[in-house]
């Protein structure tokens, strides 16, 4: 059977991922249905069995599958293949609100490979062209080394716990400092002082920040954000440090530090 003339029409965001899900399946993906027949038997259909959200296929999503399926007037099959996949996320959206940009459910980690790991790739390095301290990656789909630096990039300069790992909290900030870069307004950084000074030799995540930071405030891309302290990064501490009113020494301590952040946020 296909889909009747009842079933709700919309676009379809998150688009089909072009494998089925069906039992023994796991990931976000799975977890995004299974998240999205919860809210739907919420919402709108009481007599769906509620799922636990943990990303596996198994005999009890694939029950609550065939439920839906039976109540849209579906090939009752069990299997979120494209057309019930289109029928629960345009049902979904259409009753409760939703898109790609939908926490799935479950974290995204290292090793993981899916829908969502491209879509939140894409997110980041959009993100990535005005907070410039987080590297830029391949979308595609896969979650490696380049994805989980890029996260934890983002997370130490939100204030989140920086595990490189894509739970709730950081997915929700993703698209909220995307949002706002969108409509203009961007988000301030809270990134914390790293509780050493930073100077010639130093290397690693917040140089990269000072190196963004400096290249924010200057307007031009001073420095290469490659994460190493060098006598480039240590001329342009001192001129931020001039312009500052601050002792000029090139090395990046707590007093600096305080003064960069608010610099950099004044320019977004």
């Amino acid at each position: 059977m296909l889909e009747n003339n009842n079933a709700v029409l919309a676009v379809v965001d998150p688009v089909y991922p072009g494998t089925a899900l069906r039992p023994g399946s796991s990931g976000s993906e799975v977890a995004r249905m299974q998240t999205y027949l919860n809210g739907l038997r919420d919402a709108k259909y009481p007599t769906l069995n509620r799922l636990v959200v943990d990303g596996r296929y198994g005999s009890a999503t694939a029950s609550t599958v065939m439920q839906y399926q039976v109540i849209n007037r579906l090939s009752m099959d069990g299997v979120i293949g494209h057309d019930t996949w289109n029928a629960i996320v345009s049902d979904y959206n259409a009753t409760i609100g939703g898109s790609a940009d939908t926490y799935p459910g479950i974290p995204l980690r290292p090793g993981d490979r899916s829908q969502d790991v491209r879509h939140m790739q894409g997110r980041l390095n959009e993100v990535a062209r005005i907070y410039t301290g987080i590297n830029t990656q391949t979308v595609d789909g896969a979650y490696g080394n380049n994805m989980t630096n890029a996260v934890r990039r983002f997370q130490r300069q939100f204030s989140l716990s920086a595990d490189g790992i894509l739970g709730k909290d950081t997915w929700n900030k993703i698209v909220s400092v995307h949002n706002a870069m969108q409509a203009g307004n961007p988000t301030h950084v809270t990134t914390q002082y790293p509780g050493v000074p930073l100077r010639v030799g130093s290397t690693g995540d917040y140089v990269r920040f000072v190196q963004s930071y400096l290249n924010g405030i200057s307007g031009r891309p001073l420095l290469t954000v490659d994460g190493n302290y060098g006598q480039n990064t240590t001329r342009a501490v001192g001129l931020f440090q001039a312009t500052a009113g601050l002792p000029v020494d090139g090395v990046v301590g707590s007093a600096t530090w305080a003064a960069l952040i608010p610099a950099f946020n004044a320019t977004l």
